[in-house]
């Protein structure tokens, strides 16, 4: 097999070395390569490495996480989404290895959702060359801080539920009004601690406009 970029470099970035490393080239191989060159794309390999990564965060939010079910799938949602995904892939300096057609060549920036879908094929390569222990290695290499910065810093990012767990036995009461056109309405809400107004917020719906009041809130809570 003619290797079209190093893949002793990349093996050493994931910190895994292939037995059969076509499916590794496959990984790295943008459809834009594969339309010129009738070569497989890393398509089908970002297919399986998505479903691999989904029961991986699964898996260690089960064992290593408290929380509702409600509460978990926020953290999966957020660490599997395309902006930590592509962060990671920056992070390790994996983007310059992606093989591309000359069309895409011409930009000299990947775009968030080429760089998730490489992270995603390159975890479905692993899997199919090493078993699911080695994509758990790569896996806590490259995102590992994510998940831990979740753990110590808190994982939910819904105003209204930070508030409400910032303040367990606190009466908080939401007060919307609606004005505008029907068409393009305005909402503006007031926020009441124990009976004390602590924020405001607007919002194109009830529900942005009680998240930025809830959002407000926190903020002043942080002053006081």
């Amino acid at each position: 097999m003619k290797e079209l970029v190093n893949l002793s470099e990349v093996e050493k970035i994931i910190g895994y070395k292939f037995k059969t490393r076509k499916i590794l080239q496959t990984a790295l191989t943008h459809s834009s390569y594969s339309n010129e060159h009738r070569v497989e794309s890393n398509e089908r390999l970002e297919f399986l490495g998505d479903a691999v990564i989904e029961f991986i965060i699964t898996e260690k939010l089960y064992k290593e996480f408290k929380g509702k079910e409600g509460d978990l799938s926020k953290v999966r949602a957020l660490v599997v989404s395309e902006k930590p995904l592509s962060e990671a892939i920056d992070k390790l300096g994996l983007d310059k290895y992606l093989i591309k057609g000359v069309g895409e060549s011409r930009n000299t920036t990947q775009s968030k959702a080429i760089k998730c879908d490489m992270f995603e094929a390159v975890c479905g390569a692993i899997y199919l060359d090493g078993g699911i222990d080695e994509v758990k290695k790569f896996f806590t290499l490259a995102v590992g801080d994510i998940i831990e910065n979740l753990r110590v810093n808190g994982y939910v990012d819904d105003p209204k539920t930070k508030l409400q767990e910032m303040l367990k036995q606190a009466k908080i009461v939401y007060s919307t009004t609606k004005s505008g056109a029907d068409h393009m309405p305005v909402y503006k809400t007031s926020v009441f601690i124990n009976d004390v107004k602590m924020g405001t917020g607007t919002g194109s719906n009830k529900r942005s406009a009680e998240e930025n009041a809830a959002s407000m809130a926190i903020n002043n809570l942080k002053k006081v």
